[in-house]
């Protein structure tokens, strides 16, 4: 019987452990996980994602061929080159106080009709 015991209390003790593991969180991302966005098939994945303002974002290149993404207003996004088969992340500075959404719309120089837009909601 209290063998059954400490068999239980360490197997909660190992599963509260495992629970805790942060491993599938970008350790960039600060508290929250970040969000992900694919390129495939000649365009973006999704193509509007609106999250809260301080949040992070993965850019996933699933394709066999680098691409460019550059923000319309590059104050937010800079031109960056995402190698094929690769992830580039990216967090914009935290705004402390957002009034209103904020849109961050960006293209891929390549393919200049693939188009997504990042929405920064207070």
């Amino acid at each position: 019987m209290r063998k059954n015991i400490l068999l239980v209390l360490f197997g909660s003790f190992i599963l509260g452990m495992y629970s805790c593991d942060k491993s599938n969180f970008d350790s960039q991302g600060g508290e929250l996980p970040t969000n992900y966005i694919t390129f495939r098939d000649s365009m973006f994945s999704p193509k509007i994602l609106e999250v809260a303002n301080g949040s992070s974002f993965t850019f996933l290149n699933q394709t066999a061929n680098p691409i460019t993404i550059l923000g319309d207003d590059t104050t937010w996004l800079k031109s960056v080159m995402i190698e094929a088969n690769s992830s580039y992340f990216f967090k914009p500075d935290t705004i402390p106080s957002v009034p209103a959404n904020i849109n961050i719309p960006y293209h891929c120089v390549e393919i200049t009709s693939a188009r997504g837009t990042i929405i920064l909601r207070p």
